[in-house]
């Protein structure tokens, strides 16, 4: 094996970079797998159906737990082993829920699944490790982009599969998909040997620190909570309205709409070129007015009848989802390049506040649409972007270096 310095210099080759991206998709698939099938999993699992939200609550538990706890790891360990050791325990854990029968033995696997899902967050530091200088915002983008088409991905496959098979066959499809994964990393992967030489503890006793001591890093997760925040809203909302009378989409229906959004994975490579390119700052106001205007538009669309209320809908969730994948590649970019010894950390503690956003989103969406409507839901899911885009525009404009 050749010192990690001498695979480093080589760059990232394009087989590794679209390996990287499949590893990113499917390991945050795994986290919205169970979402659309609570109501089939519920009773066959002898679950109340008061408790049925806490096979989603369980897996964030176990993802957020896992960006804190696991990813970091990625500063001082091998990270091939980390990656392979992580897909393999979530492929174990995925055969195993497939044939749980007892609510307390699936909701334990449903947090290891969440906690197993963040190798997905391993993927995109090591990228930018691997990646040449002048080439790491696209290589990057590329994995981000892999990492939230899996997201858009996972809901509508799951529910097809399972209409189809049953669920139980999900997991199991899942758990091969990540068992193969794992195994074309392990031979594929170059070894990657951090700097870094900290023990455990003192990697976990420097997150917090860092966050108070990096300003770019704080800017930057409030932009992307916003984001984050206004995607759950949407995904979580939209089954319930097009489910809807108005609407009236049945659980196919509902699955083909949620692959529209998947388009707007073109805008991730887009924005790793403009932000090779130093447009960082044009990129950013660009994917915050994106998300804004998406979770707006989405007010006519519902207001409308027909195949024009369902164009509208599609291009609303593309110019969200297109804005979400461009805000995280510009952000990604900036980070990565402020600490190379640091990345896991910093990706960590980014995503982390992020998905807190998301999970709160998730929570507040159905409530939204049960008193207000759809009109209370896009004006829910507008409101953090609008007020990141301004917040944007004004910090940025005075860090003009970091810009």
């Amino acid at each position: 094996m050749q010192p990690s310095a001498d695979r480093k210099a080589s760059g990232l080759s394009a087989g590794l970079t679209l390996l990287l991206a499949v590893t990113a998709g499917i390991s945050a698939a795994n986290m919205y797998l169970a979402q659309p099938l609570i109501g089939l999993i519920g009773p066959a699992i002898g679950l109340h159906r008061g408790a049925f939200g806490l096979v989603v609550t369980l897996t964030q538990i176990g993802y957020a737990s896992g960006l804190l706890l696991v990813v970091p790891l990625g500063d001082f360990l091998e990270i091939r082993r980390l990656m392979v050791v992580t897909l393999s325990l979530g492929a174990t854990t995925l055969l195993l829920t497939s044939f749980a029968r007892s609510a307390p033995l699936f909701l334990i696997a449903c947090f290891i699944i969440g906690l197993t899902s963040v190798t997905t967050h391993m993927a995109v530091p090591l990228a930018a490790h691997l990646a040449d200088p002048k080439k790491r915002g696209r290589q990057v983008a590329t994995i981000v982009s892999g990492l939230l088409t899996g997201i858009l991905f996972g809901r509508p496959i799951a529910s097809l599969i399972a209409s189809a098979i049953g669920w139980r066959m999900v997991f199991i499809v899942a758990a091969f998909a990540m068992a193969s994964i794992a195994i074309v990393l392990w031979r594929r992967l170059p070894d990657h040997h951090p700097q870094t030489r900290n023990n455990y503890l003192g990697v976990l006793r420097s997150l917090f620190p860092l966050v108070r001591n990096t300003p770019v890093l704080r800017r930057r997760m409030v932009y992307q909570t916003s984001v984050m925040f206004a995607f759950s809203v949407l995904w979580t909302a939209i089954p319930l309205e097009l489910s809807s009378p108005h609407f009236g989409f049945g659980q196919p229906g509902i699955a083909l709409f949620s692959l529209v959004g998947a388009a707007g994975a073109l805008s991730a490579p887009i924005a790793g070129r403009l932000a090779d390119a130093g447009k960082v700052f044009t990129g950013t106001a660009i994917a915050l007015m994106m998300v804004s205007a998406g979770i707006l538009l989405t007010w006519p669309g519902s207001a409308s009848d027909g195949w024009i209320g369902i164009l509208t809908l599609s291009i609303a969730t593309i110019l969200l989802d297109g804005g979400a994948q461009a805000h995280q590649a510009f952000a990604m970019k900036v980070l990565f390049d402020l600490a190379p010894a640091q990345r896991s950390r910093i990706n960590a503690m980014f995503i982390a506040v992020a998905f807190l956003g998301a999970a709160v989103g998730s929570a507040v969406a159905p409530f939204a649409f049960a008193y207000g409507g759809w009109p209370l839901v896009a004006l829910l899911g507008a409101v953090p972007p609008l007020t990141a885009l301004c917040c944007f525009l004004v910090w940025e404009r005075r860090q003009p270096a970091i810009a």
